[in-house]
């Protein structure tokens, strides 16, 4: 359901900046943008990251709550499995 909200190529961002979020621990827009694993300039993957995030699907009551549903489901799927 996430994934068809947002289309395939700005899930897969949101992924990426969920996973960088999780290791750097600090959600400073320069800081993540120069961990981001995107091959282009930094400069533009801060305006990128910037134009991301003022999304309106990002809109709490829009995209959050599914977010952590998505999260809730998946971490679920792992611990029933045994991973």
């Amino acid at each position: 359901m996430l994934k068809n909200e947002l289309g395939r190529a700005r899930y897969l961002l949101l992924l990426m900046i969920v996973g960088t979020l999780q290791i750097l621990k600090q959600a400073k827009l320069e800081i993540l943008a120069e961990a981001l694993p995107i091959p282009i300039l930094f400069e533009s993957r801060r305006k990128k990251l910037k134009r991301f995030l003022k999304l309106e699907i990002l809109n709490i009551e829009k995209i959050w709550f599914l977010c952590l549903k998505e999260m809730l489901k998946q971490q679920q799927r792992f611990t029933t499995k045994g991973l």
